[in-house]
């Protein structure tokens, strides 16, 4: 599987550290992101009809630098996230622990994984704390402040050095017989939580996906990645510090950074 990193973290970790992130292109290069964003599965699907098999394949995606993911392990054995072409795959293991695997390519099979290929970013600095309840709004404000469509899907990516991040990792064999809320499946996961660290949050927005990736209520669906120790999972909470640069995709007709500044002030 070309293996390159694997850990196991505890929950209830505490970790002090920050990061540093600015506008940054992929590795391919600056060309425009196509707005194309998948989901290969649904949550309706998996959470209320049982359609855990497998959806996709990541070995149809990988090795690729542009891409980006977010998703469940069929069997909901698990979490996937990738990220600049790097899946992190996120096992439950025991005595509620988890294990993280890293690799450039893997034929890791998912029930659900929402996809998009972006090739650079550009971003808008946040001038306030982001709190979980707020993410969806404060999302959609940057997301106009940089010129993206509310109506059409969208990935976004957060670095920095965050607080009170909270995440879990599915482990379906946990889950009880006839357990298909969004409840059942948290208390069927492994929970972590680091009260400060550097880490990196890929998430996906859409108005319109409730039930597809993102659960009623919401308009996002977000994992994190962590490097020390390697672990990632499903974002269930997290702190966002003012100042902290949110990423989108750029399209080739980006506003300049002073516009889009002044847009998301002004939309404060």
């Amino acid at each position: 599987m070309n293996l390159r990193r694997l850990t196991t973290i505890l929950p209830s970790l505490v970790l002090l550290g920050c990061a540093a992130t600015g506008e940054r292109p992929a590795a391919s290069g600056l060309h425009p992101w196509d707005g194309d964003v998948r989901a290969h599965g649904a949550l309706r699907a998996m959470l209320h009809e049982g359609q855990t098999d497998a959806t996709v394949t990541l070995d149809s995606m990988l090795p690729d630098p542009d891409l980006y993911a977010v998703g469940a392990l069929a069997g909901l054995s698990g979490e996937i996230t990738v990220v600049r072409g790097e899946a992190y795959l996120s096992f439950p293991e025991e005595a509620d622990a988890t294990r993280t695997e890293t690799s450039l390519q893997t034929d890791a099979a998912a029930t659900l994984l929402v996809v998009s290929k972006v090739p650079a970013w550009h971003g808008v600095v946040t001038s306030h704390e982001i709190r979980f309840e707020e993410l969806d709004d404060e999302i959609a404000r940057l997301a106009t402040a940089a010129g993206m469509s509310l109506d059409e899907r969208f990935p976004f990516l957060i670095e920095g050095s965050f607080d009170d991040l909270e995440w879990h990792v599915i482990d379906g064999r946990r889950l009880t017989a006839g357990g298909s809320s969004h409840q059942d499946h948290l208390a069927a996961a492994v929970k972590a939580r680091l009260d400060r660290t550097p880490a990196v949050l890929v998430g996906f927005y859409s108005e319109s996906d409730q039930g597809v990736f993102t659960h009623m209520g919401s308009k996002t669906h977000i994992h994190c990645t962590v490097d020390e120790p390697v672990s990632s999972g499903h974002v269930d909470h997290v702190t966002i510090p003012a100042g902290t640069t949110v990423e989108f995709p750029a399209m080739g007709n980006e506003r300049s950074d002073e516009e889009m500044q002044q847009t998301a002030a002004a939309d404060n």
